[in-house]
């Protein structure tokens, strides 16, 4: 009788696995997850200047492009090592973008105001790029190279040398 239990808790166990799976792997690629290889999707997005941000138009440069919100620590350290090293990848044809998740305006300005950055910065109002990028946690960063393929996605907090190295990625081979 025990053992009976023991088998379909088992069972049942496994079965809300892989159906838990299914579900995750559909909404997945339903958000159009966006990977190494894959063409950049293009978007055009109003930064915080009142300026437009084209992707297609930045084809050339390596671009760091970066979704993060004010309440994401480790999207405040990344920002911080990126600050600090903007200046010396633009020299070199690297682009950063930082796309914020769809927080309110007045937030966003708050913050930036308290932590200005010198990069292009953007609100993705109703998430429309992210969710063509396929963001499902923060901070989440996808490589670009200059012909606009992806070269690497990745989620999650970095050190200040994995964003060195990744800016480096980026440098484009005509400089």
């Amino acid at each position: 009788m025990r053992k009976r239990l023991i088998y379909r808790t088992a069972i049942l166990s496994i079965m809300a696995l892989v159906i838990g799976y299914t579900i995750f792997s559909s909404i997945s690629e339903e958000r159009g997850l966006v990977d190494k290889g894959d063409v950049a999707p293009d978007f055009i997005l109003e930064d915080m200047n009142g300026n437009i941000v084209h992707l297609e138009e930045m084809r050339g440069k390596g671009i760091y492009l970066t979704f993060w919100a004010t309440y994401c620590s480790f999207c405040r350290d990344k920002m911080e090592y990126l600050v600090e090293h903007y200046q010396d990848y633009k020299e070199k044809g690297v682009e950063i973008v930082g796309v914020n998740v769809d927080e309110a305006t007045i937030q966003v300005e708050r913050f930036l105001e308290r932590r200005p950055v010198p990069y292009t910065t953007a609100i993705d109002r109703g998430l429309l790029v992210g969710n063509a990028y396929g963001v499902t946690a923060l901070p989440y960063t996808l490589l670009i190279n200059e012909n606009g393929a992806v070269i690497e996605r990745t989620v999650g907090g970095k050190t200040e040398e994995q964003v060195l190295e990744a800016l480096e990625m980026l440098v484009p081979d005509s400089f």
